[in-house]
Order: C-alpha cells, then sequence, then structure tokens
C-alpha cells in the first residue's frame, strides 16, 4: 500500500510539473475578435473588410529566449496559411519581438489607432493607405503581415521605416531569402516585399497575398478608392 501510495504522490507530482511546463507559455494577447477586430478602430473603416477577419492565436519565441504567445489578425482565407507559418517560426526557434493586434491597449499607446512608425510589432490587418498613397494597403483587408519591422525595414531610396531601424541579414530575427519563414511563405503562394528591388523599393517585413475566391471582391475595392485616411500611412 506505501508503494502504491508513494507511486501515486510521485504521479501528483509529475502532473503537476507538466502542467507548470505547459503554463510558462508567455501570454502577451488574449484578446476577444470583438476587441481585436472592432474596438480601437479609425471612424472609416469598412464592415465589409471585418467581416471577413478571424483571430489566431500563435505561438513564437522572442528575443527573450521564451516562448510566447500572441494574436493575428487576419483575412478568413489566409488564416491556416498563418498558422503554418508560425509553427516554422516555433519549431526553427525565428526570434520575433511581440505579435499584437493594433487594436491591443499596448500598440494603441505608440500612436492613434495603433498606428505608429516606431514600433517592433509583427502584425497582419491594420485599416491604412499605402504609404504615400491613398489607395488601400493590402493590410486593410488582412491580406499582408509585417514581421519584425526593426529588423526587416522598409526601405525606399533614403527613406527607412521604422526610422533609424537596419537591415542585418546575419541579425537574428532578420528574413532572408534562405530564412524558413520566407520559403514557407513562398511555398504557399505569397509574396515578399524583399524581392520589390524592381519597384524601386524594399519591403523586408511585409508579405502578403489574395486569396483567388477574393480577387474580384479586392479588385472592386481598390477601383471603387475605399476612402483610407491618408494620415494612418505607414509604409507599404
Amino acid at each position: 500500500m506505501r508503494r502504491l501510495m508513494c507511486a501515486m504522490v510521485w504521479a501528483a507530482a509529475i502532473g503537476v510539473a507538466l502542467l507548470a511546463g505547459c503554463s510558462s507559455v508567455i501570454v502577451d494577447s488574449n484578446l476577444t475578435r470583438r476587441q481585436a477586430v472592432c474596438e480601437n478602430q479609425p471612424p472609416d473603416v469598412s464592415p465589409d473588410a471585418q467581416e471577413r477577419l478571424e483571430l489566431v492565436d500563435v505561438r513564437y519565441y522572442g528575443f527573450d529566449g521564451k516562448e510566447h504567445q500572441g494574436q493575428v489578425v487576419i483575412n478568413k482565407g489566409l488564416a491556416g496559411d498563418i498558422r503554418k507559418v508560425f509553427a516554422v517560426i516555433l519549431e526553427s526557434r525565428f526570434p520575433v519581438a511581440s505579435v499584437l493586434p493594433v487594436a491591443h491597449p499596448e500598440i494603441q499607446k505608440k500612436g492613434l489607432y495603433g498606428l505608429s512608425p516606431n514600433t517592433n510589432n509583427t502584425s497582419a490587418y491594420v485599416w491604412r493607405p499605402v504609404t504615400g498613397g491613398r489607395k488601400p494597403s493590402m493590410h486593410s483587408f488582412g491580406l499582408a503581415i509585417d514581421i519584425n519591422p526593426r529588423q526587416n525595414p522598409y526601405i525606399r531610396g533614403e527613406r527607412v521605416l521604422p526610422p533609424g531601424s537596419r537591415y542585418d541579414p546575419a541579425a537574428p530575427g532578420t528574413l532572408t531569402p534562405d530564412s524558413p519563414v520566407v520559403r514557407a511563405f513562398k511555398a504557399m503562394g505569397w509574396t515578399w516585399g524583399g524581392d520589390w528591388a524592381a519597384l524601386g523599393l524594399l519591403d523586408y517585413m511585409h508579405f502578403e497575398k489574395i486569396p483567388p475566391d477574393q480577387e474580384d471582391w479586392v479588385r472592386r475595392r481598390l477601383v471603387g478608392g475605399l476612402k483610407v485616411d491618408e494620415s494612418a500611412a505607414r509604409r507599404d
């Protein structure tokens, strides 16, 4: 009987240890879909675009070496891709600074509606125009994601965003053509801004994709000229 009791105690102890291990994940974001999609949004936001958005919980290792939980607001047609990419990010231990929806209080502190050029947050959906333009960015439809902006800046001539950032392919968290993260995105048909040199710019942080069944929907909204506040522009 004593041996049985000891075995039960050890089993309980192991169970507690396993639970403690599971709870070691640092939860950076745990918003509801309504909070992430509908709150802290510009007044001209499109309800039509919002209806197509999904909130995806993701896990990744931060630059602190610890496992974190964040959230991505993405077009429903791309939610599966995002889960697959973050599985690669987690498995390869590619470090990510933070993954918070722009509606998150911590991002809202950085600027109106969470729009600020001075951030190192990974995010997808944000209602804004392309940099220096009036048409909606692919981010406005949840069809683009930016990863580690400070390690993977937007560069056009002398303009660099975020300000003061620098692209160093050897630095942790930097996206390169051989990066498992870049390869994973491209394998699923995404376009990488790091390949846009022929367009006169490089947007290393940026990935975008339009699901085939939404091409007409996106085209109509671009041609229709959705009004997006130009002051919200951050990058393409």
